[in-house]
């Protein structure tokens, strides 16, 4: 592949620009707000279930599906941190080898099933997750996963910590986005569309599937790692079905097959999740419809996340990102009909 040329012409592009102002934008946040708890919890958040929906979204790109990418995260997430702390290993080394070893058991599980159709293969990668929780839970001795243990970051929480993530999301969304406009992306896209007619042009899907399902493991295992390190905590509750769905909603409500979809689709899952949190006095008069509920938040929470997505897959099935592709076409008819009353 010609990466280079392919960066070259991306770089020219109207919605490079687009994205470079949007990550200018993000970064210029922390001058504004001035919550600790907006910016680790909230915004950073936001950022690294970015780059996990983007993992996630790239599998479906290649027409796969995965109900067990919680498996990947976790593994990321507790190898990072616990080579750091038992190899002595600097914590950003220690991040790329869990996103490597992620990457490597993704070869593996794609190795058993790369055949398999889409939702077999789902519903393979949710039986590994159920082995990995076990295997964690078992030999917990090694794992320390059932009560938690510190993690160790990269640099210091707070701002540091979320230019750090900002930086390392940026350039791993980036070479995500290279990968789907690459040759590599146009045989995951025919794949997607029509397996038979892709081997009949000769592609040859088993490898391509295959790739795809390590790039895409590799990348969950970094977001896991991240998450770790911004919670400065990891327990085995990071592989919770929950965690698996979590992508998958994601890039449903922000918009599959897109770059900016998974993007979008973080941001407002996160938001709704912060809001459930922050909203818990404002809720309170709400609780008598959850009797025996302490945290009215986590309910509510659900229940909006639900109707939320019920909206978006009836009104919108292509996600929130194709009410922006219409908002662009629109101002760009517009500057053209001007230039053309000119």
């Amino acid at each position: 592949m010609n990466f280079k040329a392919l960066l070259t012409t991306s770089l020219k592009s109207r919605k490079f620009q687009y994205a470079l102002a949007f990550i200018a934008f993000v970064a210029v946040l922390p001058l504004f707000v001035r919550s600790e708890y907006l910016i680790g919890n909230v915004l950073t958040v936001m950022i690294i279930f970015a780059l996990y929906a983007s993992s996630w979204n790239l599998l479906a790109y290649s027409g796969q599906g995965s109900l067990g990418h919680a498996a990947f995260l976790g593994i990321g997430g507790f190898t990072s941190a616990l080579v750091a702390i038992r190899l002595g290993i600097p914590p950003i080394v220690g991040l790329f080898i869990g996103g490597l070893l992620s990457a490597g058991i993704g070869l593996l599980v794609g190795l058993a099933c790369v055949r398999l159709k889409a939702w077999f293969l789902a519903m393979v990668t949710f039986g590994f997750s159920v082995i990995a929780v076990t295997i964690v839970s078992q030999f917990d001795s090694v794992f320390g996963g059932m009560i938690g243990f510190a993690t160790p970051t990269i640099v210091p929480q707070g701002v540091p910590f979320f230019y750090a993530t900002l930086a390392i999301v940026t350039v791993s969304i980036g070479a995500i986005f290279l990968v789907m406009r690459s040759k590599w992306g146009l045989a995951f896209k025919a794949i997607r569309e029509n397996e038979l007619e892709a081997k009949m042009i000769g592609i040859n899907t088993a490898k391509y599937r295959l790739l795809a399902f390590i790039i895409s493991t590799f990348f969950a295992g970094l977001a896991g790692g991240l998450y770790a390190e911004s919670a400065l905590f990891i327990q085995i509750s990071i592989f919770e079905p929950y965690y698996s769905f979590l992508p998958l909603i994601m890039a449903v409500i922000g918009g599959l097959g897109t770059l900016e979809g998974p993007i979008i689709g973080s941001i407002i899952i996160v938001a709704i999740d912060s809001f459930a949190h922050l909203s818990y006095d404002f809720l309170q008069p709400l609780s008598p419809l959850f009797p025996g509920v302490n945290n009215i938040g986590p309910p509510l929470k659900f229940v909006g996340l639900g109707l939320f997505l019920i909206v978006v897959v009836i009104f919108l099935p292509k996600g929130i990102t194709s009410l922006l592709h219409r908002l662009y076409d629109y101002l760009r008819e517009g500057e053209t009909k001007k230039v053309k009353e000119k």
